[in-house]
């Protein structure tokens, strides 16, 4: 079920972006009829798909993008005067911030009183790193990349349980990730303007192990993740 509705819901952002698409080309060869209002193929509107289309996901950040998508567009539709955006925009890191604020603290509801060998986080903002994890007990994890990105090791991890989340945010940044070749990894970020590849190598007798998944879940927007085997 839950893999039909992620399917559901990138089809209809995939439907939304190919009438994007057309539109910004027969706007480029003057074929736009005149009726139909400039704000409806704006940046903003961008902004209020991406927060539908997470929440839809269950993602409840997207009230953010959303919302800096609503207040943006609703000048220009209700057409309110001396609205400019250079007053505004500074909004648009606010509501980066508070999503990255929003994710935090739905993790630590779910994850109370972990210790370090239970989960890790890594956060690259307008930097990067390279970095060894060595948990031998992983049960939940995290990443965060924003104007930025590292490489992270995970082949000495040792799962705590048969399934493990990572949950990911990654706007104008990236991310490779290398993990053992036995790993199952399972893909349900949203990604838009990015993109995810699996990089791993099929190994002879190496085949993903059923009792050891990696889930992937959150955003890739601006950006990309990578995984490797090893």
């Amino acid at each position: 079920m839950r893999t039909h509705e992620n399917s559901k819901s990138k089809a209809w952002v995939g439907i939304v972006l190919v009438a994007l698409g057309g539109y910004f080309l027969l706007r480029n060869l003057d074929l736009i009829p005149s009726f139909l209002p400039f704000w409806l193929f704006s940046w903003e509107m961008i902004f209020v798909i991406i927060g539908g289309a997470m929440l839809a996901s269950g993602r409840r950040e997207g009230l953010v993008f959303l919302g800096i998508g609503a207040f943006f567009i609703i000048p220009d539709i209700l057409h309110i005067p001396h609205f400019h955006m250079r007053d505004w925009w500074p909004l648009i890191l606010i509501a980066v911030g508070l999503s990255i604020f929003l994710r935090r603290r739905n993790y630590n509801q779910i994850s109370p009183g972990k210790s370090n060998d239970e989960f890790f986080e890594d956060v690259s903002i307008f930097g990067g790193s390279e970095k060894t994890i060595t948990s031998q007990n992983l049960k939940t994890a995290r990443i965060n990349s924003i104007f930025g990105g590292s490489e992270l090791n995970l082949l000495g991890v040792k799962l705590g349980q048969k399934e493990v989340i990572l949950d990911y945010l990654c706007i104008f940044g990236g991310n490779e990730i290398i993990v053992p070749n036995d790993w199952t990894i399972v893909n349900e970020m949203f990604v838009l303007f990015g993109g995810y590849s699996d990089k791993r190598a099929i190994v002879s007798g190496v085949k993903p192990d059923p009792e050891k998944v990696l889930r992937l879940k959150g955003l890739i927007l601006f950006g990309g993740s990578e995984v490797r085997g090893g």
